[in-house]
């Protein structure tokens, strides 16, 4: 089993929620199990309904603020030069 942090946004929120995931034998790769799936769906919900306490229930809830800090586009890379064989 394996543990990671997923975010789920809606509007202006966000909450982070833990969520295991198992490695079943023989499959493909690693699968989140119903119960996960159904935490993320009641966070996500929660925010829907600006129910805060709630989703806080289910993980940390975060406030986005938008920062303009001078980018035109992207995640701030910068452009790249142009490939040279």
């Amino acid at each position: 089993m394996t543990t990671t942090l997923q975010m789920v946004r809606e509007g202006d929120f966000a909450v982070e929620v833990l969520v295991t995931m198992d490695d079943a034998a023989g499959s493909w790769g690693l699968s989140v199990g119903l119960d996960e799936i159904r935490k993320l769906d009641r966070a996500r919900e929660a925010l829907r309904r600006g129910d805060l306490p709630a989703a806080a229930r289910e993980g940390r809830v975060y406030r986005l603020i938008l920062q303009d800090v001078g980018q035109t586009a992207g995640f701030g890379e910068t452009e790249q030069d142009a490939f040279k064989p």
